[in-house]
């Protein structure tokens, strides 16, 4: 049966909530309040469907009641029809342009007053509706990157003391999709989304955020041994369901990176920032396993002096761009480009008596300043241009990760190379507005190769 909508009726004179009471009460669940502060007080606890508000009542009106409940973001949405027994066109223009839904005249037509409530009622579940809708990913049914941001932020900021935020990546989602089509590929998708929403409780997130990467957040205090037996259950469950749709388990596994409050970060960029290092980490480790983001104190400190964080990325980087590849490259390319170009150019310096410097710029941020995750995309983008503009025709670039830029500099000296580095330093320093975002960097000479 469906649960009963409730409405709030708020009129000063008794009479009135009575008259209304006899028209709705056999529709509606009810809620009286005789004045307009007891509405507001009324609101802090409970949240209606509908609130039928009188305009003329002392001490608050039913205009300034209004302009409170829309200056709360709890109860701004939820729809107002005003009762008056004022039928004045400039009343009727004033409260619609407040925020209003409708009017309606007193005293009441019984079958006016019903068919107009029900009306509205009606277009709210719709607006609800489109609104959730908006917020999800069509395909697998979980909700969005967007949703997922916003709600992060928002447990964050009210509640959230304790929390475990995961990025999942399919393994060889490619292959999928090459080998047995888009269709059986989609079909992935959407049993891997049915086992993240079923693996997580009513007040978890879990979410598609593009592609084949998923995202969990869980909400609570958890032990490392209690997440690590929620990813075994995921591996379990997908090993399961992939035997069952495609008949190979070893063709769909899964790939995760997890992160944590208070230890990793406190925002959505930290914590998404740092299970994506821990994803890549099992990406470059065999895929098929889970990875903690091992580093719990924030990077860098806020000189550009220490740079022991990016030089471990260093390391990494440079073990995983070695890997010989054939993709093409250009100047300003993509990941497998720069891999390729790199190769290429590593085997030519025994023979050219050249130096080559590989220099990794990564964004950084001071947790305290309210850093936004637009805010680091829009300095990515300054990055990039600073990069651009500072680099010497045959110069490669390419975006390593989220948050970070990788350059070649060709027939450089460890000296000239460090010149090139300030200069792109100073360009971004006068391209950026943001005092909370910082730019740090490693330098390294390219080591000649002779297989």
């Amino acid at each position: 049966m469906e649960k009963a909508k409730h409405i709030l009726i708020v009129d000063d004179v008794t009479t009135n909530l009575k008259l209304a009471a006899e028209v709705l009460q056999e529709h509606y669940k009810l809620s009286m309040a005789k004045s307009g502060q007891q509405a507001i007080q009324f609101l802090e606890k409970a949240k209606p469907d509908l609130i039928l508000l009188d305009i003329r009542m002392p001490e608050m009106d039913g205009y300034q009641t209004l302009e409170r409940i829309k200056a709360n973001p709890n109860t701004a949405n939820i729809p107002v029809v005003f009762l008056t027994v004022d039928d004045q066109r400039e009343s009727e223009i004033k409260g619609l342009k407040m925020g209003a839904m409708d009017f309606i005249l007193k005293p009441f037509e019984p079958e006016v007053m019903l068919s107009r409530i029900e009306k509205i009622l009606q277009i709210e579940d719709l607006r609800k509706n489109l609104s959730i809708s908006a917020r999800k990913d069509v395909l697998t049914g979980l909700w969005n990157r967007k949703h997922l941001e916003d709600e992060v932020e928002r447990y964050l900021d009210e509640n959230g003391q304790k929390a475990v935020f995961m990025i999942m990546d399919i393994d060889n989602f490619k292959q999928i999709n090459d080998t047995h089509g888009h269709i059986m590929g989609d079909a992935v998708l959407e049993r891997i989304g049915n086992i993240l929403r079923s693996s997580v409780g009513p007040r978890d997130i879990a979410a598609r955020i593009g592609g084949d990467e998923f995202a969990v957040l869980l909400k609570g205090d958890y032990t490392d041994g209690e997440i690590r037996e929620y990813c075994q259950l995921l591996f379990d469950q997908v090993d399961a369901d992939m035997t069952e749709l495609i008949g190979n388990t070893k063709e769909v596994t899964l790939s995760v990176g997890i992160s944590q409050v208070p230890m990793d970060a406190y925002d959505y960029f930290g914590l998404y920032s740092k299970a994506d290092k821990a994803l890549y980490y099992v990406k470059q480790n065999g895929k098929n396993d889970y990875h903690f983001f091992s580093q719990k104190e924030e990077e860098p400190e806020e000189t550009v002096e220490e740079k022991e964080d990016s030089s471990v990325d260093m390391a990494k980087l440079e073990q995983v761009v070695t890997e010989r590849n054939e993709a093409d490259g250009a100047y300003h390319v993509e990941y497998e480009g720069f891999k390729h170009i790199y190769h290429f150019v590593s085997r030519g310096l025994g023979r050219n008596g050249q130096t080559v410097q590989m220099a990794l710029f990564t964004l950084n941020y001071i947790k305290s300043m309210g850093i936004t995750h637009e805010m680091l995309q829009k300095a990515m983008k300054e990055l990039e241009r600073a990069i651009i503009v500072s680099l010497r025709q045959g110069d490669v670039t390419t975006q390593y990760s989220s948050f970070q830029y990788v350059v070649l500099l060709m027939n450089t000296s460890e000296e000239n190379g460090e010149k090139v580095v300030q200069r792109i330093l100073d360009t971004w320093d006068q391209m950026n507005e943001c005092s909370g975002i910082q730019l740090d960097y490693a330098i390294k000479q390219v080591e000649a190769r002779t297989k």
